[in-house]
């Protein structure tokens, strides 16, 4: 958003907003700010706990078979015991200490928690392994549950009382997330298939779909990063424009909150009250380099009004300029439904 003014021309100050107006505003913005922003929940989906299965699964067989090697002449006859001793230690020493994850699951990003987004013990993770196997006798129906439950659970993350999430999310935010939105009937029936057909552990023969639809889960989850980032500075253009300051006015040396707490968001900027999130070098080279700007606008009743990335505004809304759309690179198949193209955004 560099050179604002020389990529849309200047912002007309028709879009102030006068201080008479600024009760009007103020409290519905920050109301509709704490709605969120089309962001997905924090559960994650089987695909991706299926990448991390099937890295988990190769690093406990070649460590125990090592193990059983090395020691055969300990070992002998005890080789099944030597596989389950690795197993247990392996997913319960792991998923209860502070990494909350199999070397797997931290490879992919995800983090077990109980169901206030807390880190579990020791008996737990205990029960949630022994849980698999009820997951398993169900012909991995209990496995194929994480697609079409309410928080994405299996059988035995019900059983046990978890949850596998974003390692990027917090406490106070899993334990504050709604339900994850429905899963289509062919992608629900695709997974059902695959494990009645295969079991849990044949999965591997779906994992051509599970790579690029988890490549597709990442882009996405780290978009909906740099809109979580961007949410504090909403809030201070809203606060800002409460006390009276017309949108041309609100820049980013006024609202310098301290920079994003992001991996892959390197920056977002204020310019003319529109906020953009900036994509860095460790983010998909899909997004790498790219930004994605919220824009405000004014309804009729003079409230505050966000349109993010390709979306058109809400009938009656006026906003702070005109051709902001370009000014977000990434691809509209990425992009949260209502920051796309031809869609109508949120107010």
């Amino acid at each position: 958003m560099e050179n604002q003014t020389d990529k849309q021309g200047a912002v007309d100050n028709r879009y102030a907003v006068s201080p008479a107006t600024a009760s009007a505003i103020a409290g519905p913005t920050v109301a509709k700010l704490a709605e969120g922003s089309d962001q997905p929940p924090p559960y994650a989906g089987f695909w991706r706990r299926t990448a991390a299965y099937l890295i988990d699964y190769v690093l406990v067989m070649f460590a125990a078979g090592l193990i059983a090697g090395l020691f055969a002449s300990v070992t002998r006859g005890l080789t099944p015991l030597v596989v389950v001793a690795s197993v247990w230690l392996y997913y319960t020493l792991m998923e209860s200490s502070e990494l909350q994850a199999t070397l797997g699951k931290k490879a992919v990003g995800i983090k077990v928690t109980d169901l206030e987004g807390n880190r579990i013990g020791f008996g737990r993770a205990t029960g949630r392994l022994v849980g698999h196997v009820v997951s398993g006798i169900t012909l991995g129906i209990g496995f194929a549950m994480a697609v079409f439950t309410s928080r994405r659970q299996t059988l035995h993350d019900s059983i046990a009382g978890t949850l596998v999430v974003g390692r990027e999310w917090t406490e106070e935010e899993v334990a504050a997330a709604g339900p994850a939105p429905p899963v289509s009937g062919w992608a629900t029936a695709l997974v059902v298939l695959a494990v009645v057909l295969f079991g849990p552990f044949g999965i591997g023969v779906v994992a051509a779909i599970a790579i690029p639809a988890y490549q597709s889960y990442t882009i996405r989850a780290q978009i909906a990063d740099g809109l979580r980032q961007a949410e504090p500075y909403k809030a201070e253009v809203a606060s800002a424009v409460a006390k009276g300051r017309s949108l041309a006015d609100v820049d980013f040396p006024d609202l310098d909150l301290g920079g994003p707490k992001s991996k892959y968001v390197v920056s977002v900027r204020v310019m003319s009250g529109a906020v953009a999130s900036d994509y860095g070098i460790s983010a998909s080279q899909v997004i790498a380099g790219k930004e994605l700007v919220l824009v405000p606008g004014v309804n009729e009743r003079q409230e505050l009004v966000w349109v993010c990335g390709h979306a058109s505004p809400p009938l009656g809304v006026t906003m702070a300029f005109n051709n902001y759309a370009k000014l977000t690179g990434i691809p509209d198949n990425y992009l949260p439904t209502a920051c796309r193209g031809n869609r109508v955004g949120t107010p």
